[in-house]
Parts: C-alpha cells; sequence; structure tokens
C-alpha cells in the first residue's frame, strides 16, 4: 500500500464523526459547541434530577453527540444512573404506540439488573417481553361435531398492543422500579434518542411524551429529542410544558465569529497534517451552511476529488466538485413547490415557517433556522447555487 493511500484512508477516516457521534467522542474528535447545550442540559439534571427535558434541532445539528455527552457527565454522578436509548433500535418509530417508551425502559432496567446479578420475579420477565415483542395465543373450544382452537397473533408495545397490555406491562415496570431503588439507590434518567425522525409531531406529544410524563410519576427521569416538526407544530404544547425545552440551532457562520471558529477548530482537529488548504477550509464551511453533518459530508466528497485527480492536498477546486454533489443530493426531494418559495425569498420574500410546506423546507435543511448571534433563516449555500441557476436559466429561456 503506498503511503499517499494510507495517508489518504487517515484523512478519510477522521470525517467519519457525523455517522458515528460516539467514535467522535471516543477519538478525542469533539469540540464543544458554542453555547454549550450539553452543559446547561447536564446541570439543570445534577440539580433537579427528577426532571423531564426536550431537546430539539434539525438534522444534523448535533443532537445524539450531546445526548451522549450528557450521558457520560451524568454517570460521573454518585446519585444518577443515566441510560442513553436509541428508539429506532427498537422499533418502526413512524409507528410508535403509547407505552413504547416504557417497554423500551423496563428492557433497559432487566438488562441493568442482570448485569448486577441481581434477582427479581420472573413474571416481571415474562410480561415485559410478552408485551414488548408480542406473543401468540389459543383459545380451545368445542363444536357440537368437532372439537378446535383459535390461534390469535398479538402485536408487542413495540409495534402495536391493546390498552389491557399496557396496564399488564405498566404494574410489571414499577415491580422493577422498586427493585432498581433497593439495589441501585439512584436516580434512573433515560436519555432517547431517534425521536427526531418522527414525522407525525402528534405521535410525539401522544405516545413519547405522554410515556415519560408517567414515568416520571415513578421516579424515572427522562431527556427526549424531538424534531423541527414538533417545534412549530406543537408550539403552544412545547411552551408550556412544564420541564425543561432546549433548542439546538445550525452555527451561522456567516454572521457569529465563534461558530466560524468551532468549525476552524473542527477541520484542525481532524486534519493534523494540513492537507486541506486554508483557503479550501473557509469554503467548505461558508458552504456547510453551518450544518455539521454538512460540513462532514462536503469534507470527505473533497478528500475523494482530490485523491482521484491525483493532487497531495484539498484545494479548492475539489471542493466546488463535492458542492455540486452534495447540492444533487439535497435537490432530490425538493418539491416544485419548494423550490418557488426558495426563488421567492431569493427576490426578497420574508420567510417565517407556517405552512407544512415551510416546515418540509426547514426539516429538509433547504432553509436553516439561527438563533445566534440572532435569529434570522437563511437558504442553504449549496440550495442557493442551484436556485440561482435555475432562475439564470429561467432568464435565458425566457
Amino acid at each position: 500500500m503506498s503511503d499517499r493511500l494510507k495517508l489518504f484512508r487517515k484523512l478519510m477516516s477522521a470525517f467519519e464523526g457525523s455517522s458515528n457521534p460516539q467514535r467522535a467522542i471516543d477519538t478525542g474528535f469533539y469540540i464543544d459547541l458554542p453555547n454549550n447545550p450539553v452543559g446547561e442540559i447536564a446541570k439543570r439534571v445534577e440539580l433537579r434530577p427528577s426532571s423531564i427535558h426536550l431537546l430539539f434541532g434539525g438534522i444534523g445539528s448535533g443532537k445524539t453527540t450531546q445526548l451522549l455527552l450528557a450521558t457520560e457527565r451524568l454517570n460521573t454522578l454518585e446519585d444518577i444512573k443515566a441510560i442513553y436509548v436509541d428508539v429506532t433500535l427498537y422499533t418502526d418509530i413512524s409507528e410508535l404506540q403509547s407505552g413504547a417508551l416504557i417497554a423500551m425502559s423496563a428492557l433497559e432496567l432487566m438488562k441493568l439488573l442482570d448485569q448486577e446479578k441481581a434477582s427479581y420475579p420472573d413474571e416481571y420477565r415474562k410480561i415485559i417481553n410478552k408485551f414488548s415483542f408480542g406473543y401468540t395465543e389459543t383459545k380451545k373450544f368445542t363444536l357440537p361435531s368437532r372439537g378446535s382452537e383459535l390461534v390469535t397473533h398479538h402485536r408487542g408495545l413495540l409495534e402495536k398492543e391493546s390498552e389491557k397490555g399496557r396496564n399488564e406491562l405498566t404494574r410489571a415496570f414499577i415491580g422493577l422500579t422498586e427493585k432498581i431503588k433497593t439495589t441501585f439507590g439512584k436516580t434512573i434518567f433515560f436519555l432517547f434518542d431517534g425521536l427526531d425522525r418522527l414525522s407525525g409531531s402528534k405521535v410525539f406529544i401522544n405516545s413519547a411524551l405522554k410515556d415519560v410524563i408517567q414515568m416520571k410519576k415513578f421516579g424515572f427521569s427522562s431527556a427526549l429529542v424531538g424534531s423541527v416538526t414538533t417545534v412549530y407544530k406543537e408550539r403552544e404544547i412545547i411552551e408550556n410544558f412544564t420541564g425543561e425545552s432546549y433548542y439546538i440551532p445550525y452555527l451561522d457562520v456567516a454572521e457569529h465569529e465563534d461558530a466560524r471558529v468551532f468549525f476552524l477548530n473542527i477541520l484542525a482537529k481532524r486534519d493534523t497534517d494540513n492537507f486541506i488548504t486554508e483557503p479550501t477550509r473557509s469554503l467548505l464551511i461558508s458552504n456547510s451552511g453551518g450544518v455539521l453533518r454538512d460540513l462532514m459530508s462536503l469534507t470527505q466528497s473533497a478528500i475523494e476529488e482530490a485523491y482521484f485527480d491525483g493532487s497531495d492536498n484539498i484545494e479548492s477546486v475539489h471542493v466546488e466538485k463535492a458542492i455540486w454533489s452534495l447540492t444533487r443530493s439535497k435537490v432530490a426531494g425538493l418539491t416544485k413547490e419548494g423550490l418557488e418559495t426558495i426563488k421567492q425569498i431569493l427576490a426578497g420574500k420574508n420567510f417565517f415557517p407556517q405552512t407544512p410546506e415551510d416546515i418540509e423546507l426547514l426539516v429538509g435543511g433547504y432553509i436553516l433556522e439561527y438563533r445566534f448571534p440572532y435569529r434570522r433563516f437563511a437558504i442553504h449555500p449549496v440550495i442557493v447555487k442551484y436556485a440561482s441557476a435555475q432562475i439564470t436559466a429561467s432568464v435565458v429561456n425566457g
């Protein structure tokens, strides 16, 4: 293997962090966000362990990383046990049912007790597994002419279940709660990730939030990740929520110097041999729009272009090719109506998300919301390039 290939593989690997936030933490690549939310979340939990926290933000804004860091920090406290749960590993969240988070929590508590070799009634395990994963019920009955049986398949709470199933599982959950208290003597704090992928905001409110409010009555605290859709569609409920609520906006690299420095530090931390030239770094940052995931995607794509080009450095020409690659992937889901809205904004129309179509532009990352140094909405830089090219083409052909 050539030295050049080794160097490029190393560089590509350094920018894998967005696909695996835990790896970024473990390898020392993590850098605190400006206005660091994880510090605020952890401090509030430290001060008031019995609480519920909602964490919102766009895709690629760093919510998972913040939950993982909060989990690590809270587990350094002697009276709190933090448990990170990726909801998407348990169930299809598009069909999330009321009671599903309680089922997941019960399964996690059983793992915790099993690790400590702590005994608890086997009945709890049977009930929790039964109503979490589903079961088959056979009823035998006799007809005048012959015997027969009816076989019914029940889907679990991690898919769909009856009210009876939820009630039985809750009773088993309460029983585990008592065992947890005597075994650990700590406040159990669940951090539920993946719920920002829910397309329906009502599901978040009526299933996920309802579950953690019920769990709080049994002494369990929680943090939930939610989507931009929920923030805008369920604004009144979120604003009146008695727990804590946080929003992780994208970083305004055009208006906020701390955001630019943060991104420069990310590139410097991962590119210690300075293969990415200084002008190239600026180009990567400005075209990322302040979206962490897009910075990683652009950088990896630019590294590939440089390798194929036979270059020993990542130059601006490689970033330009990477920009169009990212643009193509983003516009694939852009509707004709969405493009028209973007063109109107470019022509000077003000934007504030009110309609479902507006919110979809936010969720898809076509329009970015910034809150520091002041609140504003802006079209993603790569979409600006695309929309501008569309406008120019229509004028030329018009």
